[in-house]
């Protein structure tokens, strides 16, 4: 058989996971599984000499999956099984031919259970979050390896009753029967997986960024350094070459402790690696992809295949917070291109133009090859671009009214322009009412200078504000000299807490948080809102327009007209609003969808004021439910449905809701009780990620800082803390301003500080490496001073 010149070319790129695929196991040269953060597992067949297509979709686990065994067919089941594990705690057993349930639930581990492995005689053994590893005989627990100070990452059988455990805490442990019998020392960095070297030992690979090779009696034999990012995984061919992957996006194979080829994919993160019989390499990416490379020509991908897998990674984004500060004058130009490299996947950036590119030396090309551009997160201390032209802010205003729905136009501006000159172009470019200079000027002024969390005593101005209409949450500026909070429409107090130094041992160096205030929201009892009064009118008016089934009879008109007078001047008078609430909330559920978000922002201020009225006046008591179906967040999990400002308003709207009731102790027991229901409806799979609005993602920022300041005092319910920790990574990939920023990171950390959970999360979701990148994008004092 014809090789590809003794390198690796890409055979097949298997598309189908919506998230991370986290392992990837090969049952044969002709089938593959994998497993994936969308919650599934998935086998792929061999269609074609270079190609698979899906064939089976294993079903049962509720949270992400990320670890594969495979027992092969016995007399008891001559299919063979499927072994997978995650988030859920429990370990699932499948026929290979019966996915629709697992024949066996292996439970016995107290939190996730990331990794697995099988014995020649079919036992299960299993790492975890809980820091043991189990051994399971006949489907039951038989043993625990207890020993290791934090998670085991990864298991490996060296022979019966023979297994080598590695560990957060940066050490591997080889026991027999049971007993620990040695402890093997050297990594400086989590150590994340183990693979069996026949005739020499194993090697195990680390978030130092390095693979060492090991001999059972303790000795480093090899150390192979090349990688320049945490290693995710390792495994070894039929050749004893070791193959391996990474957070700095490659595959590298190595040979008598030379790195002789880096393959370079278009993504941050490559999970798991694996090989197949035949020597093809198997990877699972952090962009949901399965791919396989093979050597041999018959199986290698054609020619056009090749060339969109080449462009793919060429045109792939490199955040500069992965590489460090970049001076792009400083760089060399093309020319650097024309001289040799020194090693095998050396990687050097080079100025074209505007562009910053990374190139990377291919030693059997003998040539650099493109892997991507390198670019910065649009901060609040970035330039942003408008009709061609950069400027300091482009800010959206809202003129939308009765007539106009939905309109946003866009105002650019720079801070050494006059205000009163912008606003009065922006009036003339878009034929406003003059009336309207003064309040788009103030705009432009407290928003230019932006808002320190904490430290200003000045309101910020909503930007959707841009005509004399009602719009949620907007208030006047406060003489108040507590914090006014931007989106829940509140004033609250900061308190100060000890600082709390939070060392997070996400990898090879450790992050120090200076948590010195935790913000926690409590509500002042002399807050008002500027709005109602718009609001009274706007009301009346709307229901005078709908027919008589959708419209509120006089009595309850009148009952909600009480309710925002009570709200005016709420700590006036503690009489119940019940009648008043339940008003509300019919008028929540007759009223026209794109019509309800009064109402709702009035229980969202009732939440604040009389939360155990609001929630005993709703239908069992349950507000998820309401605002599931009332608050049409139901179309929240329709991924055929837009997403549309109506959608979005009212999300936004159920998270303020959530917010205010922690400021109180009504409000707190029920936030306590119905965690896991409040994620479900929130958090769960991550459809906040599709509304960009500064407002939104605000609201969001907030509500998770105030559950990570619920758990200093009580505790979380473990499935919420890992949404909570992965939720938050998530955000802070793709957030930009600074105030957002801020609070995200402030959740992180007192999360980390007050739970173990937390702490193996953010390892698991490698909330250093996005840390790293939140310090070099994030300037701000605030910000400096949290990381």
């Amino acid at each position: 058989m014809s090789n590809t010149g003794n390198q690796y070319k890409l055979e097949c790129s298997l598309h189908g996971h919506e998230s991370d695929v986290r392992a990837v196991l090969p049952l044969s040269n002709d089938v593959v599984i994998s497993a994936a953060r969308d919650k599934t597992v998935r086998s792929w067949n061999r269609n074609k000499p270079n190609d698979f297509q899906e064939d089976r979709l294993y079903s049962g686990h509720t949270n992400y999956v990320n670890a594969l065994a495979y027992l092969p067919p016995n007399e008891d089941h001559p299919n063979g099984l499927i072994v997978s594990s995650g988030a859920g705690k429990v370990i699932h057993v499948h026929d290979v031919d019966r996915p629709d349930e697992p024949v066996y639930t292996l439970i016995g581990h107290e939190k996730t259970v990331c990794s697995l492995a099988v014995t020649p005689s079919g036992d299960i053994i299993s790492g975890s979050w809980d820091h043991t590893a189990i051994v399971w005989k006949n489907f039951q627990q038989a043993y625990v390896l207890r020993g290791h100070e934090e998670a085991v990452w990864s298991v490996l059988p060296v022979k019966e009753d023979v297994i080598l455990t590695a560990s957060a805490d940066k050490t591997i442990k080889l026991w027999t029967n049971g007993k620990e019998s040695r402890t093997f020392t050297g990594h400086t960095g989590v150590v994340r997986d183990l693979a069996l070297v026949p005739g020499q030992g194993f090697v195990s690979c680390s978030a130092d960024c390095t693979i060492r090779m090991w001999s059972f009696s303790g000795q480093t034999l090899l150390e192979l350094v090349g990688h320049t990012n945490f290693v995710y995984s390792v495994a070894v061919l039929s050749t004893s070459e070791i193959i391996s992957s990474g957070e700095d996006g490659t595959i590298r194979v190595w040979r008598d402790g030379d790195c002789v080829q880096t393959i370079q994919q278009p993504c941050l993160s490559v999970w798991c690696i694996n090989a197949l019989p035949n020597d093809d390499i198997v990877v699972g990416s952090s962009d949901g992809v399965v791919r396989i490379f093979t050597k041999a020509t018959d199986r290698c991908a054609d020619q056009e295949t090749l060339k969109q897998f080449d462009d793919l990674v060429a045109s792939h984004a490199i955040p500069s917070g992965q590489i460090g500060d970049i001076k792009k004058d400083d760089l060399p130009g093309e020319e650097a291109l024309q001289v040799p490299g020194k090693k095998e996947g050396q990687v050097i950036m080079i100025r074209n133009g505007n562009t910053v590119e990374a190139h990377q030396w291919s030693t059997a090309a003998y040539e650099w090859q493109k892997v991507g551009e390198v670019v910065d997160a649009v901060g609040s201390d970035k330039k942003q671009t408008y009709k061609g032209k950069e400027y300091d802010y482009v800010f959206d205003i809202d003129i939308s009214g009765d007539d106009q729905p939905g309109s946003m136009l866009k105002l650019p501006y720079n801070v050494t322009d006059n205000p009163y000159d912008t606003a009065q172009k922006f009036i003339w470019e878009h034929e406003l009412s003059q009336g309207f200079l003064d309040q788009i000027a103030n705009f432009i002024t407290q928003n230019a200078k932006g808002v320190e969390l904490g430290m200003s005593n000045t309101e910020y101005v909503d930007p959707y504000t841009g005509a004399s209409r009602y719009t949620p949450g907007n208030r006047n500026a406060s003489t108040s000299t507590s914090y006014s909070d931007p989106f829940t429409g509140i004033h609250h107090h900061l308190l100060n807490t000890k600082s709390v130094h939070m060392i997070n041992m996400l990898g090879n160096r450790r992050i120090c948080l200076q948590l010195d205030t935790h913000p926690k929201a409590r509500c002042s009892q002399n807050s008002s809102t500027a709005s109602l009064a718009a609001l009274r009118q706007k009301l009346i008016t709307t229901n005078g327009q709908l027919d008589s089934e959708s419209a509120l009879s006089p009595e309850q008109l009148e009952h909600v007209l009480s309710g925002v007078q009570f709200l005016q001047n709420p700590t006036a008078s503690a009489h119940d609003q019940r009648n008043a609430i339940e008003a509300i909330a019919k008028m929540v559920t007759t009223w026209p969808v794109d019509l309800r978000f009064p109402g709702l922002d009035l229980l969202r201020l009732y939440a604040l004021y009389q939360p155990a009225v609001l929630i005993a006046s709703l239908a069992d008591s349950d507000l998820e439910a309401f605002f599931r179906v009332w608050g049409n967040l139901n179309e929240l999990s329709t991924a055929a449905t837009p997403v549309n400002k109506t959608l979005e308003t009212n999300y936004m709207l159920a998270v303020r809701t959530y917010v205010n009731l922690f400021g109180s102790d009504a409000g707190l027991e029920y936030i306590k009780s119905h965690q896991l229901s409040i994620y479900s409806l929130l958090l769960a799979d991550g459809a906040w990620q599709s509304f960009k609005t500064k407002n939104f993602r605000l609201a969001i920022a907030t509500l998770f800082l105030n559950f990570s300041v619920l758990a200093t005092t009580s505790s979380l319910e473990e499935e919420g803390e890992l949404l909570l920790v992965q939720n938050l990574i998530e955000y802070l990939k793709n957030e930009s301003d600074e105030q957002n920023v801020y609070r995200a990171v402030v959740a992180i950390g007192t999360l980390v500080t007050q739970s173990s959970t937390s702490q193996e999360a953010a390892v698991a979701f490698d909330a250093r490496v996005v840390l790293q990148a939140v310090s070099q994008q994030q300037k701000g004092q605030q910000i400096s001073q949290a990381l």
